[in-house]
């Protein structure tokens, strides 16, 4: 079993970006380039994220995709790159207070997860 912060690195984290990336191209509007550079990654990792290519790990709890609504749209406005890494973490702080992690990396989940 990984540790939460493991798990956090190689799933959560991946998930948390893919899906930001995927509420600012269709919610927000924003070309897949402009998302890419608001978020610091490269043109192609966005539209692997939105074609399901990386990130692979489901957690489609409301309130989750909610914080990551709130977390694009604030990334999206925000002037410098800066917000990036505060708002990934603080929802990835969320999923690991929920204890969300344990259950998916227990294998208690629904089996999609890792």
């Amino acid at each position: 079993m990984k540790t939460p912060c493991e798990f956090s690195m190689w799933y959560v984290v991946p998930y948390i970006r893919s899906r930001v990336a995927q509420s600012m191209v269709t919610d927000l509007g924003m070309k897949q380039a402009h998302a890419a550079r608001k978020l610091g990654v490269t043109d192609a990792a966005v539209s692997q994220y939105l074609s399901g290519k990386r990130a692979k790990t489901e957690m489609d709890e409301e309130w989750l995709l909610e914080e990551i609504r709130v977390t694009a749209k604030t990334i999206s406005l925000a002037e410098e790159n800066t917000e990036v890494g505060k708002e990934i973490c603080r929802v990835c702080k969320l999923v690991q207070d929920s204890n969300f992690i344990e259950k998916l990396n227990s294998g208690a989940s629904c089996g999609r997860c890792p």
